[in-house]
């Protein structure tokens, strides 16, 4: 079994927080894509230029739509992440990798830090999932989308979030990042 060091991102949002903070966990997923040109991974890994274009999995959750809804948020924003290795003193626990029959009360109440449901392997499974999810903005047609997608790696890593239900197109997560500093709802 490998060990993922935990990567925790720095929160970097400029709006004021409210809450209790969570780390949530997700799959940054490194993919070679070969898709047709005008394809929304296309324009995505140039908005990402110089650095590579990644896959977002939520880790924490095997819902549909929180695995959709943050996965292509994530993935179309391409955040710049300030990542460092461990939790800050706040975040008392340390992440576990529970099976995913395993139930939880509630999405907030798994404390500071969020389990890992989804393991490397389903990762890579739902790497298809979120690509899909992102094409299909722009696609009319999903069985006109032709594409490979191989994982060629994954990092685990845990970004800083508070529960909000003022964010409901990310499943009520306001994930502390600049990138998603405009997306009240």
């Amino acid at each position: 079994m490998i060990a993922y060091p935990p990567l925790t991102a720095v929160v970097t949002s400029e709006l004021a927080v409210s809450g209790p903070l969570r780390y949530l966990a997700f799959w940054r997923v490194l993919a070679s894509v070969k898709s047709p040109g005008g394809s929304a991974w296309e324009r995505i890994c140039r908005v990402a230029a110089p650095e590579p274009a990644y896959l977002y999995i939520p880790a924490f959750s095997l819902i549909r739509p929180v695995v959709q809804r943050l996965g292509v948020s994530l993935v179309e924003l391409q955040p710049e992440l300030e990542l460092t290795e461990g939790f800050s003193a706040d975040a008392a626990s340390r992440p576990a990798l529970v099976n995913a029959d395993t139930p939880i009360a509630a999405d907030v109440d798994f404390g500071p830090v969020s389990p890992v449901v989804t393991g490397r392997q389903d990762a890579r499974v739902l790497a298809h999932f979120v690509y899909l999810a992102v094409e299909s903005h722009e696609a009319r047609d999903l069985r006109s989308i032709d594409y490979e997608l191989e994982p060629v790696g994954e990092d685990l890593l845990f970004i800083p979030a508070v529960w909000d239900p003022r964010y409901i197109h990310e499943s009520n997560w306001r994930l502390l990042l600049r990138e998603f500093d405009g997306l009240v709802a």
